[in-house]
């Protein structure tokens, strides 16, 4: 349904520039980009709406592979968040945060060329 997700868009937008207007000292637009939505756009929609719209950074809630694989090579700078039912484990086990780190970052570094700082 194009008319949802124009709607979509115009709250992701919304909601970046709202949050922007609070960062102070910030360069440019940042946004935060949630994953779990009924009606989600595209990942590449998405990507193109930020990029057309002047944002340069972006944080992810959790690694979204489909949106991963959207910004790479987008020049969009992406951090990462760690859904909170894994932040005991990766925070008391060194192996299972690496293994983490290497699929959910790494990879996408390497394999999509996502800016993830």
């Amino acid at each position: 349904n194009m008319g949802l997700q124009h709607f979509t868009a115009c709250v992701l937008l919304a909601l970046c520039i709202l949050s922007q207007g609070l960062a102070k000292g910030a360069h440019g637009f940042a946004c935060n980009w949630g994953t779990r939505l009924t009606h989600p756009l595209p990942p590449q929609i998405t990507v193109k709406l930020m990029k057309d719209n002047g944002f340069k950074q972006v944080k992810l809630f959790e690694a979204d592979p489909a949106a991963l694989k959207a910004l790479g090579n987008s020049g969009i700078q992406v951090m990462v968040g760690i859904p909170n039912d894994l932040l005991a484990t990766l925070a008391s086990n060194v192996d299972a945060a690496i293994a983490w780190v290497n699929q959910n970052v790494s990879s996408y570094i390497s394999k999509n060329g996502v800016d993830i700082r």
